[in-house]
C-alpha cells in the first residue's frame, strides 16, 4: 500500500474564499455522487458567533455551490453539507477514484490550501492521480511513501478483503466489482466477505471519528 500527501489551492473551488475567515475548516467526508456532483461534509470550528453568520452568507451567495445545508449547529461548530457541480469545477475526488485510489484521511484547509492524503495498492495509481490533480491549482507534494492499514487493528482477512476491494474497483464510481465477485475471487461466502468488509470499514471510521 502507498500513500501520498499534498497541498492544493484548488482554483475555482468554493474553498478558495474561506481564507478571509478565522474559523477552521475540515472536510470529514467527500463523495462522488455521479459524474456531475460531489458532496462534501465540512466541519467548521467557529471563531465566534458573528463569523458563523458570515460563513452562512458566504455559502448562500457562492455561485460555485449548487446546494448547501446546515446539518448541525452549536455556538462552537457548524457541520455543513455542500454540493458542487463538477461539470463546472474539476474535482479532486473524481481524479482519485478514477485512478483506483481512495481518500485516507480528513481534508483540512490550511492557509488556503486543501491538505489531502490519498492511498492505493500501487504507486503508479498514486502517480497517475497526482498528474491530474496538480493541474487543478497551486499544488505541492508533501510525500509519497509506503503505507499500510497498521493502526486500524484489522484482522488478516479484513485487510486482505479490503485491499482486494480497492484493487478491483469496489469503491470506484461506477463500481467495477461486487461483493459476490469478491467472494468468488477470495474463496469465501458472500455473507462472510460482506461481514469482514463491514467490520474493516467500521474500524477505520471509528479510528478517524471516534466512538
Amino acid at each position: 500500500m502507498f500513500e501520498a500527501k499534498f497541498k492544493l489551492k484548488h482554483a475555482g473551488c468554493w474553498t478558495t474564499g474561506l481564507t478571509k475567515f478565522k474559523s477552521e475548516f475540515v472536510t470529514h467526508n467527500t463523495l462522488s455522487l455521479n459524474e456531475k456532483f460531489v458532496q462534501d461534509i465540512t466541519e467548521v470550528s467557529l471563531f465566534d458567533k458573528k463569523e458563523a453568520n458570515q460563513i452562512k452568507d458566504y455559502f448562500k451567495h457562492n455561485k460555485l455551490v449548487k446546494k448547501w445545508d446546515i446539518l448541525q449547529e452549536s455556538n462552537k461548530k457548524l457541520l455543513i453539507q455542500i454540493f458542487t457541480d463538477t461539470s463546472e469545477i474539476k474535482s479532486v475526488v473524481h481524479a482519485v477514484l478514477k485512478n483506483n485510489c481512495f481518500l485516507f484521511n480528513k481534508v483540512p484547509l490550511v492557509n488556503g490550501s486543501e491538505v489531502w492524503t490519498i492511498a492505493a495498492p500501487r504507486k503508479t495509481a498514486i502517480k497517475h492521480a497526482l498528474e491530474e490533480i496538480e493541474k487543478l491549482g497551486e499544488f505541492k507534494l508533501l510525500h509519497i511513501k509506503k503505507s499500510s492499514f497498521d493502526g486500524f487493528n484489522l484482522s488478516d482477512n479484513q485487510e486482505k478483503i479490503l485491499k482486494l476491494a480497492i484493487q478491483t474497483g469496489f469503491y470506484s464510481w461506477p463500481k467495477r466489482t461486487s461483493i459476490q465477485d469478491l467472494a468468488k475471487n477470495i474463496g469465501l461466502s458472500k455473507p462472510t466477505v460482506a461481514e469482514h468488509l463491514r467490520k474493516a470499514e467500521i474500524k477505520i471510521i471509528l479510528r478517524e471519528f471516534g466512538k
